[in-house]
């Protein structure tokens, strides 16, 4: 018994060694919410670049090389807008890019922040098909990807015979962000997301383990004219939500550790 419990530490010292790794495997989703409309999102995985200064499992830079690429659409099921807004789609890819000075504890970003998302994200007008010139285009990035959804700035697009488009960016955020949102009565509604760094007893210093999740907000306002909606301002929100997983190899090696420690203590309670 005495082994068996030495052979348990040593598989402890292990996974905790994990924590200080500087490659971490993630499943992720990019999402987008424009407005009260229905969220439309796609999944990815890659790997992450982290530093682990500051403690185990600390995070504060965060390196990404893609890992999103996909397309999504969202039925819009409500009465008030489904005659005029039938669906939206979205077409999306994550880029590379670098956070830096992350602080999960007082959810700020302090330092270098680039991690554009490009893509297309579509609103189907009256009918379901979405094609010209019953849709609404957004771009996510313009500018070679220098301006737009996670990195910031002002993003314009003019759609022939529908509407005048403006779309104010902001970079990625893990404080809570607001929108308002004006209904196609005229009035205002806020919208709230927010972003978060923990592990998996949802502490802020043990991001960095098998686990844990990083969600990162880009908010933006879409201000409109000539939407069939009427609405002149609608609020924005991408969502990039990451959750570090175990390597296959490893998810196996502690499968078969488990199994054999399991066989070990049945072995010795028969004898």
């Amino acid at each position: 018994m005495r082994k068996l419990l030495v052979l348990v530490s040593a598989m402890l010292v292990g996974l905790a060694g994990n924590a200080g790794a500087t490659a971490l495997n993630w499943d992720g989703t990019l999402s987008l919410d424009l407005g009260a409309l229905p969220s439309v999102s796609t999944t990815g995985s890659g790997v992450a670049i982290v530093n682990a200064s500051g403690g185990v499992g600390h995070l504060t830079t965060l390196f990404l090389a893609g890992g999103i690429t996909g397309t999504g659409i969202a039925v819009v099921t409500d009465p008030d807008t489904t005659g005029q807004i039938p669906s939206i789609r979205l077409t999306a890819t994550l880029g590379t890019g670098t956070i830096s000075g992350i602080d999960a504890s007082n959810q700020q970003i302090t330092g270098n922040n680039v991690l554009p998302v490009r893509g297309l994200a579509r609103i189907c007008l009256i009918t379901t098909g979405c094609n010209a010139p019953n849709r609404l285009k957004l771009p996510l990035t313009k500018n070679g990807g220098a301006t737009g959804v996670g990195v910031g700035g002002l993003l314009s697009v003019f759609a022939v015979n529908v509407a005048l488009i403006s779309v104010e960016v902001a970079p990625w955020t893990l404080a809570p962000v607001s929108g308002v949102n004006q209904t196609a009565n005229g009035a205002f509604q806020t919208l709230t997301r927010t972003g978060f760094a923990h592990g998996p007893a949802s502490s802020n210093s043990s991001t960095n383990l098998d686990s844990g999740v990083v969600q990162l907000i880009s908010p933006a306002t879409v201000t409109s004219i000539g939407l069939p909606a009427n609405n002149a301002k609608l609020s924005l929100f991408s969502t990039l939500t990451l959750h570090y997983v175990p390597e296959p190899g490893l998810i196996l090696l502690i499968g078969s550790g488990v199994v054999g420690l399991g066989l070990l203590g049945r072995s010795r309670l028969r004898k």
